[in-house]
């Protein structure tokens, strides 16, 4: 890993902060005017993740860092972030819930939304810096799962947390087709570890419209039918076009922008996994037949051509 930044007492706070907002997303920072500091972030690129080492110590106070409405409008950043807190202890707030997360915990919020972190005394996480697609393909409703902690000491929250700290010391090129699949190995055991110790929220999520799950396994399962379309959604599903469009307003969107959505980000996790390694071949194998199209709306989508993303 490369040393990303390493500040001493002589050093001022704003220096790290100023680190921090360029290396994972712009916010703002409280904390008392005058105390010791030192810190020290190291990270580096691991497949299709950023992987880092963070420590600071915050001597006798604590410190919030806050990324509001303005922040992201400034920044558009949009990953998920893992903590896992190796010692000390950091509380993250989003959404309304507040985790309070220890040594051996983990936790994920959201870049794209409002949150609080706070740090105290002396601290180490490891930070997983996770692309949204690669988190949502997985884990459609990641969403509701952030700020929320995942004891270290439960049987997945070990396994997690081990493969999370191996993943600092494994020694291999980010571009290493091993670091990739490597990666996605250890996305699959996250968004497991998630959905089996947050059981009671996703079940909680699920039985709000349980048809709405239903008419979304089917589009998931049909993304690479081009000729799918509200009509056809329909008459699978047996439901009206009309009560589509209701199922699918209560989560602000419509069916076919949902569906377009999944297609995209299926696509994109094909590509930056390495699954599929032609541009072309992304698009029409989930449902795309203009290549032209499938490449404007992913970098409208992702801000990324999707070129960039292939894997030679």
């Amino acid at each position: 890993m490369h040393n990303i930044a390493a500040v001493g007492e002589s050093d001022c706070f704003e220096h790290w902060h100023d680190v921090t907002c360029r290396n994972y997303s712009k916010t703002e920072y409280r904390r008392p005017v005058s105390g010791a500091f030192r810190g020290q972030i190291s990270g580096r690129r691991f497949g299709t993740l950023t992987v880092s080492d963070v420590s600071s110590s915050f001597p006798d106070c604590r410190i919030e860092v806050v990324r509001g409405a303005v922040e992201i409008r400034k920044d558009p950043r949009d990953h998920f972030m893992l903590f896992l807190v190796c010692c000390g202890q950091v509380n993250v707030e989003q959404d309304g819930r507040a985790a309070c997360v220890g040594a051996g915990d983990l936790v994920i919020y959201d870049q794209a939304r409002p949150f609080t972190l706070e740090f105290g005394d002396d601290t180490r996480e490891i930070v997983l810096t996770i692309p949204r697609p690669l988190m949502v393909s997985r884990l459609p409703k990641a969403h509701r799962l952030t700020a929320r902690r995942i004891p270290g000491a439960s049987k997945l929250g070990t396994l997690t947390g081990t493969i999370v700290r191996q993943l600092v010391e494994f020694d291999v090129s980010p571009e290493d087709e091993v670091a990739n699949r490597v990666g996605a190995s250890a996305l699959d055991i996250l968004a497991t570890t998630l959905e089996a110790e947050l059981a009671d929220v996703a079940e909680d999520d699920a039985g709000c419209h349980p048809r709405l799950d239903q008419v979304k396994r089917y589009v998931l399962a049909n993304l690479d039918d081009p000729e799918m379309t509200i009509e056809t959604i329909a008459t699978a599903q047996n439901v009206a076009p009309r009560t589509l469009h209701r199922l699918f307003s209560a989560e602000g969107t419509t069916p076919i922008r949902w569906l377009w959505q999944q297609r995209l980000t299926a696509s994109y996790k094909a590509l930056a996994e390495g699954n599929i390694r032609q541009v072309t071949d992304a698009a029409l194998s989930y449902g795309f037949t203009d290549i032209s199209h499938f490449s404007r709306a992913f970098k409208k989508t992702f801000g990324r051509s999707p070129h960039t993303l292939v894997r030679r």
